[in-house]
């Protein structure tokens, strides 16, 4: 027998306990003589599963690289199996292995590779094993391939086991064959692992340790690669999903975009009659890794989705998903669109289906560019049907997953409107019979009106329409009393509301856009808590908003918007006389309807002598000297009293200099806002300001009643000198904006300036209020 070289027989001398610490000797021949370095603590971290089953063959690939990764440990001491464990190894270096005495694995190790060691010198047989996570089922014949260097008769075999109950295994009699090769050298082996449909382990044995001189085993690139069985698919640690719980209920849509769904709870698509694999729903975010094998992205849904998992060796028909039943719609184009993900080799497809299960067309949904919309057309179906999406085919010999999100549908129902003026045929309009007679209103009843009568007596009337925007506008084109009975089914489908007007109401029909008032008589002034209501609705691009007019001007004090159904809009308090407008505008094509109108609340009324002394209180004419000590300001004390400078995204400071707050404006700091502190007004009231623009600088002043946006703002023209803004008591700050222009000037200038050298409230006679 070949007796080993010094050199290893030096390194194996006392190995086992080499890999503890305090034996640098040791580890300093094993490093000079195989450039290895032990790696302390390298396999405490690993991957192994006591319970849990690998799901796809490769999950036991190793290559020691990150051994936390790897799904393999030391068989515990406890259970008798070995005597000894296999170490962490780095190649440090290029020293090549003895080709004679250490194999079969490559002589040529790179530099940073690492492997596992395990060696004795012991006379008795010393035994190592590495043992897997658990294979729940294989399937066909697996091929497990390894690297090993072998020294001094030591060798390396393949065991199995199954789990016992209590954290035991059992060593199963079949050992797999290793091959190597016929040169056992430079080469790595491999050995066929036999099909199994119980669960069981692979254990990589080291053994034939038994000689005084000393034997080792290395193993390095793990590869396992067989056909698992009933594998499920990774959804992710934390994912979770519930039954498909929707709001359809069988019930036949009334407007395509009824089958919109991007949240499951609320739409209205639900399970077939196959439960046996039912539809499930969840919002949990899954694994990229997953994402990307069914799409090759990492774009995943949003919300909450649709999802049917399919197990192997399910058996048809699936589940499906099936819309709220159709009853008729047009035969001209239709589209239903949806994003889908699906695992391989499984194909969707979109279905039009009879009331009663039968199919009428079928489309394939297109996998390409998943998950990207896809589209389907239906050309055959037109009466009672309902739109499924199910699976065409699935590879049963692995599990499957189909997930659906973003459903929409757009089609012409035959119930729809074929314009935004389409209520039926029943609906008519004739002109109001009540007119504006500049009458005094002496209480909120007298503005209550439900058009009935075409509006006879009722104290509102129209003005004459326009196409412009502007406000000051009384416009010209008028409002006029609809009339029904209305064709719900239409009406719906423009308004989306299920309520009807009751009775007559008031309609203004903008067919190439435009604006239109409806006007009150004349309120003298507001006392307190005075609030308008009526029900709205709108089709089209029409809006509405309630407005305050002056009485002997055409402006515009005061507009909120409304939105379409009940409305109900406080209005501010104010002492001059006005008007209350509701004013229709559309940009397009549009119809604003409104009905039953009331007004709660205390107005002023035409004649003093109705109300006693100590009950009626004429609103003050003076405004509160505590608003005008807030709001004046001349900066002569080198600061901006209570004024501030708002923080927007490239907005400039505003600086107090030479009795002045200035801003100085730039590419970088194209605006300057300088708000007011919060103000209550008792009445009407101006805020009178001297001021200075200069160069591409231009000067707005807003209150807070506007919509916020610099077109609704006053804009100052004039480039220097004296002017105000009138306030209403519903405002509470003012904000006076510099704002660089969009284009520069000719030079190419892009800077400006901004000063203001004084601020006064007044009375609406220039009186100050101070």
């Amino acid at each position: 027998m070949t007796r080993p070289s010094a050199f290893l027989l030096v390194i194996l001398i006392r190995f086992g306990s080499a890999c503890m610490p305090g034996y640098e000797a040791e580890r300093d021949k094993l490093r000079e003589h195989l450039g290895i370095e032990w790696i302390p603590g390298g396999l405490k971290e690993n991957s192994f599963s006591k319970d849990r089953h690998i799901r796809h063959s490769s999950d036991l690939d190793c290559n020691f690289a990150e051994p936390k990764k790897c799904r393999w440990k030391n068989m515990e001491n406890r259970l008798g199996f070995d005597s000894l464990d296999f170490y962490l190894f780095e190649k440090i270096d290029f020293t090549e292995f003895p080709a004679l005495r250490v194999g079969p694995g490559p002589t040529k190790v790179l530099q940073g590779e690492k492997m596992i060691f395990t060696g004795d010198k012991k006379r008795e047989e010393q035994s190592a094993i590495y043992i897997s996570s658990p294979i729940g089922c294989q399937n066909a014949t697996g091929n497990l391939t390894f690297t090993y260097w072998a020294y001094n008769s030591a060798q390396v075999e393949i065991v199995l086991f199954e789990d016992r109950p209590g954290g035991d295994y059992k060593m199963l009699y079949e050992k797999p064959y290793v091959d190597c090769g016929t040169v056992k050298m430079n080469t790595e082996c491999h050995a066929e692992i036999p099909a199994r449909q119980t669960p069981f382990r692979i254990g990589i044995r080291a053994y034939d340790m038994a000689t005084t001189e000393g034997s080792f085993i290395m193993l390095d690139n793990i590869i396992y690669r067989a056909s698992l069985c009933k594998v499920a698919i990774d959804m992710g640690d934390g994912f979770k999903s519930s039954p498909l719980v929707s709001a359809a209920a069988g019930k036949p849509i009334r407007s395509a975009s009824d089958l919109d769904c991007k949240d499951f709870e609320s739409c209205r698509w639900r399970g077939g009659p196959e439960n046996s694999k039912p539809w499930r729903m969840s919002s949990s975010s899954l694994p990229l890794d997953l994402l990307f094998n069914m799409t090759g992205s990492y774009i995943e849904p949003e919300g909450r989705y649709a999802l049917l998992y399919i197990e192997q060796d399910t058996k048809g028909p699936l589940d499906y998903l099936r819309s709220d039943p159709i009853n008729c719609q047009s035969q001209t184009e239709n589209t239903l669109s949806l994003r889908f993900w699906k695992t391989r080799d499984v194909e969707l497809e979109a279905c039009a289906m009879s009331l009663m299960g039968e199919e009428i067309e079928c489309y394939a949904l297109p996998s390409e560019m998943s998950p990207a919309p896809v589209s389907v057309s239906f050309i055959k179906a037109a009466k009672n049907f309902e739109i499924t999406i199910r699976v065409r085919s699935f590879n049963p010999d692995f599990d499957s997953l189909v997930i659906i999100d973003d459903i929409s549908y757009r089609a012409t129902l035959c119930s729809d409107a074929l314009s935004v003026f389409d209520l039926g045929e029943h609906f008519l309009s004739t002109p109001m019979l009540s007119l504006l007679l500049n009458r005094n209103v002496d209480s909120a009843k007298e503005l209550a009106c439900d058009f009935s009568r075409r509006a006879a007596n009722c104290v509102w009337g129209s003005t004459e329409s326009t196409t412009g925007n502007e406000d000051t506008e009384i416009a010209q084109n008028q409002w006029m009393v609809g009339h029904g009975p209305l064709n719900q089914e239409k009406f719906y489908s423009l308004t989306g509301h299920n309520d009807l007007p009751d009775g007559e109401f008031a309609v203004a029909r903008m067919e190439t856009g435009g604006s239109t008032m409806l006007l009150s008589e004349v309120i003298r002034c507001v006392v307190k808590d005075v609030s308008i209501q009526f029900n709205l609705w709108l089709t089209g691009t029409a809006k509405l908003q309630v407005c305050l007019v002056d009485e002997s001007t055409p402006s515009l004090l005061d507009c909120q918007p409304a939105a379409s159904g009940p409305v109900v809009v406080d209005l501010p308090r104010i002492e001059r006389p006005f008007r209350i407008a509701l004013r229709a505008e559309s940009p397009d094509q549009g119809m604003v309807i409104v009905d039953d109108i009331s007004v709660q609340g205390e107005l002023c009324p035409s004649v003093l002598r109705q109300y006693s002394s100590k009950s009626y209180h004429p609103m003050a004419d003076q405004p509160d000297p505590n608003a005008c000590r807030l709001l004046s300001c001349d900066f002569l004390r080198d600061h901006a009293c209570l004024y501030d400078s708002s923080r927007i995204q490239n907005s400039a400071r505003h600086e107090v200099i030479d009795h002045s707050v200035v801003a100085r404006l730039d590419a970088a700091h194209s605006i300057a806002i300088l708000e007011s502190p919060v103000f209550h007004l008792n009445t009407i009231a101006r805020l009178h300001f001297t001021y200075t623009v200069e160069g591409e600088a231009s000067f707005y002043v807003c209150n807070d009643s506007a919509n916020k946006e610099l077109e609704s703002c006053f804009k100052v023209e004039a480039r220097q000198g004296d002017d105000y803004i009138e306030m209403l008591p519903s405002d509470t700050k003012v904000y006076l904006i510099g704002k660089l222009n969009e284009n520069p000037s000719a030079n190419g200038s892009r800077s400006g300036r901004l000063s203001i050298h004084k601020l006064q409230l007044t009375d609406t006679q220039d009186i100050s209020a101070c």
